[in-house]
């Protein structure tokens, strides 16, 4: 279980992502602590370790840029978002070039957060070294066949968690020791791959495949399976089509 930190001076904001700590749980990370003064999450931080820190933006007398730079002078500077109800140039292009990981404009949706996790999980995945993870148990195989078979259904942690009445952080420690995806991730490649054997196999149109492997939102389904595939459903059906326009036109 990777570890996120999160630092807003504002208690409502701070409380928003406090109340989605099972989004974080599905996603791989436990939330390891907060704060509403950055001075304090600067000490925090150091001493706890966070793999993330999520931070506002202007705080007083420490912004969030601030706040990166300080902690760029360790050796182990965690990856770092900004969240800020400011959409504004200079402060995007300071914290890229202070190395920062992203900057989300508040408020953050579900979505947002959830694609953000992922990401993050991607970049230090890609940083660290190969792991043999262990072998597959009884109890991570039965949850496996259990999502395959059952792929139309609106899975979340919770949901899965209590079918199998484990709970959240259980469900979370059987992928992190059997596999080498977060419970999200593996729902979205494998909805991905069913859906991909779809698009060879039958004349169904992509919006029906889409719900048929659990997308509702066609054009979430879209970026989901571009970003896996690295290309859209539509060139995958179609990969001899000049474009996309001809497709829908036929």
């Amino acid at each position: 279980m990777r570890t996120v930190y999160i630092v807003d001076d504002e208690h409502l904001i701070l409380e928003q992502f406090l109340k989605r700590r099972s989004l974080f749980l599905e996603n791989g990370f436990d939330i390891c602590g907060e704060s509403i003064n950055p001075f304090e999450a600067l000490e925090q931080i150091r001493s706890l370790k966070p793999d993330v820190v999520i931070s506002d933006l202007k705080m007083p007398g420490l912004s969030g840029t601030e706040l990166l730079e300080k902690l760029n002078e360790d050796s182990d500077c965690p990856q770092f978002v900004i969240a800020s109800a400011y959409n504004e140039f200079e402060n995007v292009r300071r914290l890229f070039l202070s190395h920062g990981f992203d900057y989300l404009v508040k408020p953050v949706s579900d979505r947002e957060l959830t694609e953000l996790l992922n990401r993050v999980t991607d970049s230090i995945s890609d940083s660290e070294p190969d792991i043999k993870k262990q072998p597959s148990s009884r109890k991570f195989d039965a949850v496996l066949r259990y999502l395959k078979e059952n792929p139309t259904i609106n899975h979340t942690l919770e949901t899965v968690s209590k079918y199998f009445k484990f709970n959240g952080n259980y469900l979370c420690n059987l992928f992190s020791k059997h596999s080498d995806m977060t419970f999200s991730r593996y729902l979205n490649v494998m909805r991905a791959e069913r859906a991909a054997e779809l698009l060879h196999t039958t004349d169904k149109p992509i919006k029906e495949v889409a719900a048929s492997v659990g997308y509702n939102d066609y054009y979430y389904f879209c970026r989901v399976f571009k970003k896996i595939y690295g290309i859209s459903p539509s060139q995958y059906r179609f990969p001899f089509a000049k474009n996309e326009q001809t497709i829908n036109k036929k």
